[in-house]
């Protein structure tokens, strides 16, 4: 993590108002500079120290999502689907595909309910752990929204406090077993932040390219404009572009020939302009820079990165670090 993500991550914690008398060794580590980029910490005292001390106030800011999207790659990605179920689903997916945590969906009817599995021992037990979890899928619909979607029933072995249940709009009830259901009617909503969230992401670099596509454009242009803009979300096969370019994908499939090209060429444009920028970013690694270009496999991504680019994602982070020092160097 950078140092001006660091110092921004420390303010937010020192907002909270921890008493970092007592977890100050934390704050100073990288374990705590990592907490809200990476969930699965492998420290169990960090768990232990903040289901001692974290008061519920403090629990629910950690669970808004819009503090913390910026630090957490599944998140900022979730947020840029076109819905709460896509959302979801890609939570899922990234969790299924990094650990170890796993989220089971379960559809009953009109309703679809959430169960999340630790599969270490170091957030099994964590109350903190779980009703963060739990919270930031609330916060996660309704940033998403933009409503007040008031989640059906919420429930696990844990006290919730007065505070959070007037935060979630409903009384959690105590359970052996965790689960968080909502109404598909209401994960069906179209997300307003869906474009929104990947075009803040982007370097000013990558913008200015986009910029340039837009200038007299190609339909091979469009495509990738339109590309650069769902793909964080999953949104990114032809019916989805065309469907975002109100045509039919045949339409928008013969048009590209005309130009000689395909979607799939211009979709491994889009996915190597996005994976060589994110990969300069030290405080993603891999696993996330693959998700947010489209893959659910880190070894397709390493081959693909390979073909693009000529050499390994290793050897392309080596460069990018050698190539800021030497800028550094002279400045």
């Amino acid at each position: 993590m950078n140092l001006k993500i660091t110092t921004e991550l420390k303010d937010f914690l020192l907002e909270l108002g921890y008493p970092f008398n007592s977890i100050s060794g934390l704050l100073d580590s990288s374990v705590m500079d990592k907490y809200l980029n990476a969930k699965w910490i492998k420290n169990s005292h960090v768990f232990e120290m903040l289901d001692k001390e974290a008061n519920d106030k403090q629990l629910l800011k950690c669970s808004d999502v819009r503090n913390f999207y910026q630090f957490v790659p599944p998140y900022f990605a979730a947020l840029s689907s076109k819905n709460g179920l896509q959302a979801i689903s890609r939570l899922a997916a990234y969790q299924q595909l990094i650990g170890p945590i796993e989220m089971g969906t379960f559809e009953e009817g009109e309703k679809l309910r959430i169960h999340i599995k630790y599969l270490d021992k170091y957030r099994k037990f964590s109350r903190f752990s779980l009703l963060v979890d739990q919270i930031s899928l609330v916060s996660l619909i309704r940033a998403g929204t933009n409503k007040c979607v008031i989640p059906v029933s919420i429930g696990s072995k844990y006290e919730y406090g007065s505070r959070i249940n007037k935060y979630l709009g409903i009384e959690a009830q105590n359970s052996l077993d965790n689960y968080l259901v909502f109404r598909k009617y209401d994960l069906e909503q179209s997300f307003v932040t869906k474009n929104d969230v990947m075009w803040n992401f982007m370097e000013p670099g990558l913008k200015k390219y986009i910029k340039e596509l837009n200038i007299n454009p190609p339909i091979s242009a469009v495509v990738q404009n339109t590309l650069f803009k769902l793909i964080a979300g999953g949104n990114f096969q032809v019916k989805d572009v065309a469907n975002k370019l109100g045509i039919s994908s045949r339409t928008l499939q013969r048009w590209l020939q005309n130009e000689g090209t395909t979607f799939k060429k211009q979709l491994s444009i889009v996915q190597k302009i996005l994976a060589q920028n994110l990969l300069q970013d030290r405080t993603l690694n891999t696993v996330e820079v693959s998700f947010l270009v489209g893959f659910n496999s880190v070894s397709s991504f390493y081959k693909a990165f390979k073909k693009w680019t000529g050499v390994t994602v290793k050897e392309y982070r080596l460069q990018a670090i050698l190539k800021t020092n030497s800028i550094n160097a002279v400045i």
